[in-house]
């Protein structure tokens, strides 16, 4: 068969097959740059959303240990309860318990099923003996076992889930119980805090299978049965592991996503169901760049190909067109010109000496200067001095390692602005044969944007959301930190808790708007007369807690009177005009010793708040 191949035909050949392997091999490369590319966005978002289901799960950890701890409380109280007065003081009891942040209300149920008491006054009385709940206590009775019920249903589309104790009797038989209901908007609170994009939704169920909530909200989803066949929720269940991130179409929703679910079962608790959070993102919005650098990249390839296939056409018919292939090669260079200044994203080309010789017009806009103005210059024309080192460190792995880079470059511009990009680059070669880089072509794309919806989102998770002060969360980290360095190097430290005098009276007689505008005038007041080292945090509904450095109990004292007076005399408008004064009770407590954790201090300062708080409020007393 050799023998009737015509000689002439061999380089021809020759030559198309050298451009089909060549072609081939940088097909073959970018295919697989984006299958990792492919791989790596995927594994980053499943990080991002293994940790935001973290987050949650976490949180809600806490708040469940905390609840447990304020049932076991009252269940070892209900002794001192038997009399009238007794009961009223359990009721006080009951509420300051039920301060926690994500607690609704509680109550104390004997054995009928009667409620003998609760923070909700109107619901003393009343009977749940037929719940399911409570029938579920009755008959698998067990002192050391936190409950979690279902969720159920208490108006239309509103569910909440309660957490219960048993209360057990002389012999450790059923003697009722004590139940905390979970407040569904702390739920909804903590889990919009998590959403870094716009189509993610949260979620909590039951273990059961039941939902719980979602946010954003849905119709139909609340209430939900997740333990269908197939779904997530099983695969996740069967698999006995604590956390996974499933990616296909979502049960509850009949899309397509990428979904972290995370169980929820505090290890200091036996709880006899646990609680599941899922953190869902839409696929698309995920591979949006991803298909979009595809595109480009395809774009190229595309233009590589066709430049090469038409050159070698024209190379092959050079001696009898040599004029018309160099008008088409130039149209050729121009189309291709063309089609790189229309993607927004900077491309461009340097040589081994690191200089620029191609930039496409994004580029050229960002430089602010023309193409033959580009050609021959340097990175040091364009940046500072800190970004050229490390951007030196980058063109020197590329250029003499011949290296693939795809990396963050932060570039701080002359007018003080901050600039973030990502930043491709790969080598050159002057050959097929890959034995001599001749430069490097890159590609970088701004992500200052995200950078921000991502900064922001991290000031949000610190902050509480109506007063602009530290959230209960990120009071406790900083005050520990503080507390630890005070005893390590011996300094004084001093906390004061604070509590709005008749702050129901206010939401009742004036609406919760006038309510929200008093706790933000409160914390204007406590930024005025605190210093800036100072650690302030809304740590309930109406109660505030003030961390002061290097403060003794006397000075401590002093700025509290201080704080009284000056909030005694703010003031808040209300919508008709007519002025509202407020007051607070402050309580008082100092580090004294070593040993003290920052719980401890902070309960000090509480039972001191509680004692100027029934000795009259509007004063100051010290733990």
């Amino acid at each position: 068969m050799l023998l009737l191949i015509n000689p002439l035909r061999r380089p021809f050949n020759v030559l198309w097959l050298g451009l089909g392997l060549i072609l081939g091999a940088l097909g073959m490369a970018i295919a697989l740059n984006l299958y990792f590319e492919h791989a790596r966005v995927a594994a980053r978002e499943q990080d991002r959303l293994s940790t935001q289901a973290r987050v949650i799960a976490e949180n809600t950890e806490y708040q469940l240990t905390s609840a447990n701890l304020a049932l076991e409380n009252v269940r070892s109280n209900l002794a001192y309860w038997k009399d009238e007065t007794g009961l009223q003081a359990g009721i006080r009891h009951l509420k300051a318990a039920s301060i926690i942040p994500g607690i609704h209300s509680m109550s104390v149920v004997d054995k009928e099923g009667t409620i003998t008491a609760s923070t909700r006054p109107e619901l003393i009385g009343m009977n749940l003996g037929s719940r399911d709940y409570f029938q579920e206590v009755k008959r698998h009775p067990n002192g050391d076992i936190l409950y979690v019920s279902p969720p159920s249903e208490i108006v239309h589309g509103t569910f909440v889930i309660n957490i219960i104790r048993m209360i057990p009797g002389e012999q450790g038989e059923f003697d009722g119980i004590v139940s905390a209901t979970l407040d569904p908007e702390y739920f909804r609170t903590l889990m919009m805090s998590v959403q870094y994009a716009p189509d993610i939704w949260v979620s909590l169920a039951h273990g059961d299978g039941m939902m719980f909530l979602m946010m954003p909200e849905r119709k139909n989803i609340d209430g939900m049965n997740l333990k269908q066949p197939g779904s997530f929720f099983m695969q996740h269940q069967s698999s006995g592991k604590k956390e996974e991130v499933f990616t296909g179409t979502v049960y509850a929703t009949k899309e397509p996503g990428m979904i972290a679910l995370r169980t929820i079962y505090p290890a200091a608790i036996k709880m006899d169901k646990p609680l599941v959070v899922a953190v869902n993102r839409d696929l698309d919005p995920i591979f949006l760049s991803w298909r979009r650098n595809a595109a480009v990249q395809g774009i190229l390839f595309g233009v590589i190909v066709l430049a090469s296939t038409m050159g070698l056409f024209l190379h092959q018919r050079r001696q009898r067109k040599l004029e018309k292939e160099a008008a088409q090669a130039r149209a050729l260079i121009n189309q291709f010109s063309l089609a790189l200044d229309r993607i927004p994203t900077c491309i461009y080309m340097k040589d081994q000496q690191r200089r620029y010789v191609y930039a496409n017009r994004s580029t050229l806009e960002l430089f602010q200067c023309s193409a033959e103005e580009l050609s021959g210059s340097l990175d040091s024309r364009f940046f500072p001095p800190e970004t050229v080192a490390q951007l030196h460190d980058i063109d020197t792995r590329v250029l003499i390692y011949g290296e693939d880079t795809a990396e963050k470059i932060i570039y701080k511009s002359e007018d003080g602005s901050t600039r973030i990009y990502w930043q491709i680059k790969t080598p050159i070669y002057e050959d097929d044969k890959k034995t001599r880089i001749s430069g490097l072509c890159g590609i970088s794309t701004d992500i200052t944007e995200f950078e921000l919806l991502k900064e922001k989102l991290e000031q949000q998770a610190r902050q509480d959301y109506l007063t602009g002060l530290f959230n209960r969360r990120f009071f406790m980290e900083q005050g520990h930190a503080e507390l630890v360095r005070a005893q390590r190097y011996g300094h004084a430290l001093s906390v004061l808790m604070l509590d709005l005098d008749y702050f129901k009276k206010i939401n009742d007689k004036h609406g919760h708007q006038m309510g929200d505008a008093v706790l933000k005038r409160l914390a204007d007041v406590m930024r005025k007369i605190l210093r800036t080292v100072d650690i302030i945090g809304r740590v309930g509904g109406e109660e505030f807690a003030v961390l002061l450095p290097e403060t003794d109990l006397q000075r401590a004292t002093e700025v509290a009177e201080r704080l009284r007076e000056e909030t005694a005399h703010a003031v808040v408008t209300s919508v008709t005009g007519m002025p509202l004064n407020f007051t607070v009770s402050i309580g008082v407590a100092s580090l004294e010793g070593k040993d003290i954790d920052l719980n401890t201090l902070i309960n000090q300062a509480d039972g001191a708040l509680y004692q100027a708080k029934e000795s009259g409020r509007n004063r100051v007393c010290l733990a």
